[in-house]
């Protein structure tokens, strides 16, 4: 395992998958284990099964950020308002959903030319509920291998309920049933939007935490994501969880299997990953370059200043078109992405 050296953030992809507790491996300048870093309540849910990319670690399949002609304004250079994004979700499934969220943001530097925090505003970050990675550090999460200086925020540490209960106000990195025609807002990402410090980048990845109910189906790839020497042929970026229908209990609705009826969904099930519209193992949503519009916009970009609307809906066709949407606007307001037409949602 080579440790100490920088990994493009382009570079950071689902590799491998490990619990909470899965400590850096032994010679690294790591951050220590997941619990230490993120304060997980969850115990480390045990296995060592292969599963990642077909005949690939799936760890350097590459970002298509930083490709166009646009380019990257330095972050210490941006505006206060165009150092945040606005993101708001709803639900129009009839059940729960249990997501699981996750933001990567770079510092930028050496390392990372592209990333998208000022080294000045590292504080900001942190403040929010940010963990830094600093340079020469690594941080397994999940499939993810994280290498510094980053910054990582897990909403809600992954958890179904924030206390005890079972009122719609406990609910954490979890919302709510549609009330008929009617989409129910998530507790924290509510119709007007929370402001966040701006990502590289944007996941929906399940790393490995059982709920307070039944245990949540992951697929586990390798206990250390970040070993680039290690090489498996199982289980594609792609399919791995990324969020659950759930019933209040947090026990996933109908079948658990993929396909029509399932209660798992997986990145190629979002609306603008790179699985979804690009055909890559890119299981991300990304920061579009500083001087790109939203008429230029890539399928899987969002912007600087701008704002992000997330949709849960539970549409189980064989094959389902995207059962969690996005709308995308610039920092001006100009729309884009918009939700997927065929779920008829505004």
């Amino acid at each position: 395992m080579q440790c100490g050296v920088a990994q493009r953030w382009g570079r950071t992809t689902l590799a491998g998958m490990v619990g909470f507790l899965a400590t850096l491996a032994a010679g690294c300048g790591g951050v220590g284990s997941m619990l230490d870093v993120l304060g997980m309540p969850f115990p480390y849910v045990g296995g060592t099964g292969g599963t990642t990319g077909p005949g690939t670690s799936g760890r350097q399949t590459g970002s298509t950020i930083g490709t166009g002609t646009s380019g990257f304004t330095d972050p210490c250079a941006e505006p206060q308002a165009r150092k945040f994004i606005r993101i708001s979700m709803r639900n129009y499934a009839e059940d729960h959903v249990h997501y699981f969220m996750v933001l990567v943001a770079y510092v930028n530097g050496t390392e990372y030319p592209e990333g998208a925090v000022c080294p000045d505003d590292v504080a900001l970050y942190t403040s929010f509920g940010y963990t830094q990675v600093r340079a020469g550090e690594s941080l397994p999460f999940g499939n993810l291998c994280i290498r510094g200086p980053a910054l990582v925020y897990f909403h809600r540490s992954g958890q179904f309920r924030s206390t005890g209960g079972v009122s719609g106000s406990t609910l954490a990195s979890a919302v709510g049933p549609a009330q008929g025609a009617s989409p129910t807002y998530d507790n924290a990402f509510t119709s007007a939007g929370m402001m966040v410090p701006v990502p590289n980048e944007i996941y929906f990845h399940n790393p490995g935490t059982t709920s307070s109910g039944q245990a949540l189906k992951v697929s586990r790839s390798r206990p250390a994501p970040c070993d680039t020497t290690i090489v498996s042929t199982a289980d594609p970026d792609c399919q791995q969880d990324a969020f659950y229908y759930v019933d209040e209990t947090d026990r996933i609705t109908g079948s658990t299997a993929l396909g029509s009826g399932s209660g798992r969904r997986v990145a190629s099930d979002i609306q603008g990953t790179g699985c979804e519209c690009r055909g890559l193992q890119a299981p991300r949503h990304v920061l579009a370059p500083s001087g790109r519009s939203a008429l230029a916009a890539g399928c899987d970009e969002f912007f600087r200043g701008g704002r992000i609307d997330f949709a849960f809906v539970r549409e189980d066709t064989d094959p389902p078109y995207p059962q969690l949407l996005w709308r995308v606007t610039d920092a001006s307001g100009a729309t884009a992405h918009d939700f997927d037409v065929r779920a008829n949602i505004r």
